[in-house]
């Protein structure tokens, strides 16, 4: 199938205009959702000290300081996404044709930018900063910003990791089957003698 040649897809048909604005719109909103709870959960040097009473509209409940930096930082992944999301929903509805297909990659954008930003803190978080660092200490400006960073680059980031790590295991399996041929070879040359 051509690149341009999207007619066989189902749901290939393009999208009437009143359904572009609703969907703008829709979007819109849900992008907003993630900064306000960045708002509410952010917290200030003495929320890291000890645990912290939380209320978002009628819900109320305690939150660790390790819980909450978490909370942030995948807030901030989404509010990354959402960013994403809007720039690409620019991008496809100044276009004259909006396919149907489209429209699940826009909700699917945020999530994963939340999902990714959170293993990046984890794996940061785990493997770079000793493991008695509490969360006092913890920069949570820069574990934030860099949620951001990865929930807006989440597609480019997760390709470049895909090469990185096939890169490295396929290196790994390749001097592991080198040098279980010389062994083998090794072997053989070595009942000739």
């Amino acid at each position: 199938m051509a690149v341009g040649d999207q007619g066989n897809l189902p749901g290939a048909a393009n999208l009437p205009r009143w359904q572009v604005y609703g969907l703008v719109a829709l979007l819109l909103l849900l992008s907003n959702v993630p900064l306000v709870c960045l708002i509410v959960l952010w917290p200030e040097p003495a929320d890291l000290a000890g645990p912290t009473r939380l209320h978002l509209l009628s819900w109320s409940w305690n939150v660790s300081p390790e819980r909450r930096i978490l909370l942030c930082v995948a807030f901030c992944g989404l509010l990354g996404g959402s960013i994403r999301m809007l720039l690409r929903i620019r991008g496809d509805f100044t276009s004259p044709e909006v396919r149907k297909w489209y429209v699940p990659w826009y909700f699917l954008t945020p999530p994963i930018g939340a999902i990714l930003a959170v293993g990046f803190y984890l794996v940061v978080r785990g493997g770079f900063f000793a493991a008695p660092t509490s969360a006092e200490n913890v920069n949570v400006f820069a574990f934030g910003g860099t949620g951001v960073l990865v929930g807006l680059f989440a597609e480019v980031a997760t390709d470049r990791l895909e090469g990185a790590f096939g890169g490295a295991f396929s290196a790994r399996d390749r001097q592991t089957q080198d040098s279980s041929e010389r062994g083998e070879a090794t072997s053989r040359g070595g009942g000739q003698l």
